[in-house]
């Protein structure tokens, strides 16, 4: 067997060796390089909400003025979802308001923790009570955008958003 049968062979077997090796260096550099979840820092939470110095109030009217389906869609969660739906207590609702104002009381790195922390931790006792609780603040990029472009317009602490 020491002919091009032995030679074909001992081929095809470094040519799986390199192959190997050339993957375990791959996985090993991989490794190696600090992990970025996105490019972008818009995940969890768009980066215009990281860096706004708006309220969760302005940020509800900025909402309600200039994407008013999903500023109702999220409205009509917060009344009636908790009430109708699964008869949670009245005081999830005043939890999903204090959560919100705690969040834009951070600084943006403490944001940016929170936001990591958030979608890392399902034991969180707000989300267990109510998932979508920060919607409306949290999720679309581009509602984000329109918020954040227009909610420095708005007062500061007009309660009257959350009705």
């Amino acid at each position: 067997m020491n002919g091009p049968r032995q030679h074909r062979l001992t081929a095809v077997l470094r040519g799986g060796v390199a192959i190997i090796a050339l993957s375990i260096s791959g996985v090993a550099f991989a490794a190696s390089a600090p992990a970025d979840a996105d490019a972008t820092d818009d995940y969890p939470i768009p980066h215009r909400m990281i860096i706004t110095t708006c309220t969760a109030e302005q940020i509800l009217a900025a909402a309600r003025d200039f994407t008013p389906i999903y500023y109702q869609r999220y409205i009509i969660y917060y009344q009636r979802y908790i009430i109708d739906k699964h008869k949670k207590p009245p005081e999830v609702q005043q939890a999903a308001i204090d959560n919100a104002h705690y969040f834009y009381s951070l600084s943006p790195a403490d944001r940016r923790a929170y936001s990591e922390e958030m979608v890392t931790n399902f034991a969180d006792p707000m989300t267990a009570s109510w998932p979508n609780w920060a919607k409306i603040f949290f999720n679309n990029k581009g509602i984000a955008a329109k918020e954040t472009d227009h909610c420095a317009d708005y007062p500061p602490d007009d309660q009257s958003v959350w009705d």
